[in-house]
């Protein structure tokens, strides 16, 4: 009799320490949990800095060089003083000058620097026949002959450019580009 009276007993006491577990973990995750995703309100100013130009680069706040960012990453200069700054991107590990900015920096509140390229290449068709033109293995436009083409916002950094036959047979032509500028680049393809 005294087994059949502490069964019941031994299945109350786990019942309850098996509840008072799972209540502990409940509790533990929401306490975890945040109603946000982005960084709280800056008590100070600070500035996003966006990569989206194409290569890693190099970060410099009034001469200082920061940090570096790759290719489509974001980080944050916390605790920016009120007043106007140098900003400069340079390709990384070098003197190379990608984008400068100066910035007035007048309230504490958050302010954004996204770092992108604005450089078109212009390919004009001198062949003889409508090509088929393909930036980094990509097909872009088909070009008539003795016509032009403009493909804009090259990201920064080395690019391969074939000129193809509109039925993919053969490269007729190709030409690398190093894009480090916002400008014109300028590819004429000929026989």
């Amino acid at each position: 009799m005294i087994a059949g009276m502490t069964k019941p007993r031994n299945r109350t006491i786990r019942q309850a320490l098996g509840m008072a577990f799972w209540l502990g973990i409940l509790l533990s995750a929401l306490a975890g949990c945040k109603n946000s995703t982005t960084p709280d309100e800056p008590k100070e100013a600070r500035i996003i800095v966006r990569n989206n130009c194409g290569i890693s680069v190099d970060i410099y706040m009034d001469g200082v060089y920061l940090f570096y960012l790759e290719y489509k990453e974001y980080y944050y200069i916390e605790d920016v003083a009120l007043g106007t700054h140098a900003l400069v991107a340079k390709k990384m590990g070098t003197d190379t000058l990608l984008k400068s900015i100066s910035t007035e920096v007048s309230e504490k509140q958050d302010y954004t620097w996204t770092i992108s390229s604005t450089a078109i290449v212009k390919i004009i068709n001198n062949y003889g026949e409508t090509l088929s033109v393909y930036g980094d293995g990509t097909y872009q436009t088909d070009i008539d002959d003795g016509a032009s083409a403009s493909i804009q916002n090259i990201p920064y950094g080395e690019h391969l450019f074939e000129a193809k036959r509109p039925d993919e047979s053969e490269v007729l032509a190709s030409t690398s580009f190093e894009v480090l500028e916002d400008k014109e680049y300028t590819w004429t393809i000929t026989k």
